[in-house]
This record gives C-alpha cells, sequence and structure tokens, in this order.
C-alpha cells in the first residue's frame, strides 16, 4: 500500500510537471516565432530564409503544444465526469443496499397475520431503520428509535445503530428536555441542530460524543408512535440531505409500525 500511494504521488507530480513544460514551451515557442516575424522585414537573402523557416517552425510548434495540452485537459475532465458517474452508481448501490431490508420487512409485515412473526418482523425492521440511518448518512453517526407509550409521558429506547456508546435510556415528562422532545413528537415534526452547544433545550449526557442531531417524529396518521434520531460526532456533520433520508426512513419505519400493530 505504501509503494502504490508513493507510485500514485510519483504518477501526480510527473502529470503535473508535464503539464506545465507544455504550457511553458507553447509560451516560449509563441515568443520566438513573434520575434522571428518581427526580425524578417529588414532581412534579406538566405538569413531571411532561415528566419521564415524558424519563425513556421516555431508557430507550428506553439499550435502543436496548445494541441497536446488541450487534450490532456479533455482527457482530465472526461476522467473526472467518470470518477462523478462512478460515484453516483456507488451511492445508488448503497441506497438500495439499505432500504431493500425496509422494503422487505414492510412486505412481510402485510403478508403475514400471526402475532409472533409480526413481532419478530418489527424488531427486524426497527433494526434496520436504525441500520440505514447510520449508513447513509454522516461517517461516525449513530441512530436510535425510542418507541412513545400510550399515555404519551415518556419515550423509551428500543433500538440503535451506531457507535458504540449508548444512547440515553429515554426522555420523560417532567423534565425540560423530556417535556421539549415530547412536545415534539405530539406535533408530529422533526429538529435539526446543526450544533448542541449552541441549543438550550438539546442536552447530550456527558461523554455522548455527538455535536449535531435530527430528531424526526414517528407517526401514522394521527398517532404518535415515538422518535428516531440521528446524531454525529462534529458540528454540521449532518446535511439537509441527510434530514430528508431520516424523515423517508422515519415515514417507513411509522408504516410498518401502524400494520403491525
Amino acid at each position: 500500500m505504501p509503494w502504490r500511494g508513493f507510485q500514485t504521488g510519483r504518477n501526480w507530480v510527473t502529470s503535473h510537471l508535464l503539464g506545465s513544460l507544455l504550457i511553458v514551451g507553447a509560451v516560449t515557442a509563441a515568443v520566438g516565432a513573434f520575434v522571428v516575424n518581427s526580425a524578417l522585414g529588414p532581412a534579406a537573402g538566405p538569413r531571411r530564409h532561415w528566419l521564415v523557416l524558424l519563425g513556421g517552425s516555431l508557430t507550428a510548434a506553439t499550435i502543436l503544444l496548445g494541441a497536446i495540452q488541450q487534450h490532456r485537459t479533455s482527457r482530465r475532465l472526461k476522467t473526472a465526469e467518470e470518477v462523478a458517474v462512478e460515484a453516483e452508481e456507488d451511492l445508488t448501490l448503497t441506497l438500495n443496499a439499505a432500504l431493500a431490508p425496509i422494503t422487505n420487512y414492510l412486505g412481510e409485515l402485510a403478508d403475514t397475520a400471526h402475532p409472533a412473526s409480526r413481532h419478530i418482523i418489527v424488531g427486524q425492521l426497527l433494526q434496520a431503520v436504525v441500520d440505514a440511518a447510520v449508513t447513509l448518512t454522516a461517517s461516525g453517526s449513530r441512530s436510535t428509535f425510542y418507541v412513545r407509550d400510550t399515555a404519551g409521558k415518556a419515550l423509551s429506547r428500543v433500538v440503535w445503530a451506531g457507535r458504540s456508546r449508548l444512547p440515553r435510556p429515554g426522555f420523560h415528562s417532567g423534565t425540560p428536555d423530556g417535556e421539549f422532545v415530547l412536545d415534539l413528537v405530539e406535533r408530529a415534526e422533526l429538529l435539526v441542530v446543526d450544533d448542541v452547544a449552541a441549543h438550550p433545550m438539546v442536552t447530550p449526557s456527558e461523554y455522548a460524543g455527538y455535536r449535531t442531531v435530527i430528531a424526526v417524529a414517528v407517526t401514522a396518521g394521527e398517532r404518535r408512535l415515538g422518535l428516531l434520531t440521528v446524531d454525529a460526532p462534529l458540528p454540521g456533520d449532518l446535511t439537509r440531505t441527510d434530514v430528508e433520508l431520516v424523515r423517508v426512513l422515519a415515514n417507513l419505519l411509522g408504516s410498518g409500525l401502524a400494520q403491525a400493530s
């Protein structure tokens, strides 16, 4: 691996140096052609003949070197386009791999009437959703699902994925942050905090290991089922795209939980 990295670095340096030499050569040839053509006026005889030949050669060199550099630039742009296409294909594969289990479990729930079987499938669905949230968002993220009790007074951790440190066990009424989060679920809304240090109602426990968080209420029609969260280590780690992804996952989860009950 170190040798491959060295080779890659050397290839980049060589390519960069060659590009610089082509540009310098083209400029030098163009300047030389201008100087030679300027000297043609007073020249006569063999001297004029050689100056014409030299000027033509320098002009041809200018055109040739420019064409080579343009070709190299085109190849580099083509390579960048190919990289972009490959990145898009990788993203599509990642999305399919993350969402396929969820849709499969939703289909199984719709086709299964046995309570014990439905209970197992719900557990698999929950795990698939938090796994997908971690896979599709920022590196080092963590996702948790909290279920809401029937009285609407508490949210309890059910399943999680991502960083090894356990998320908080739940939220309860009667505490400032608990009331805030329960109200969020009741209103079927979402919360995006770019930096928890600047938000008075988001209070991570000590050594929680995150600075940015997305929290989305999981609902099914008028029913309030719980809360899906994703947090990440650094401020701004979670983007607007991540918000939409978590929203979609929360909607899929709400659909599955509604079927199960």
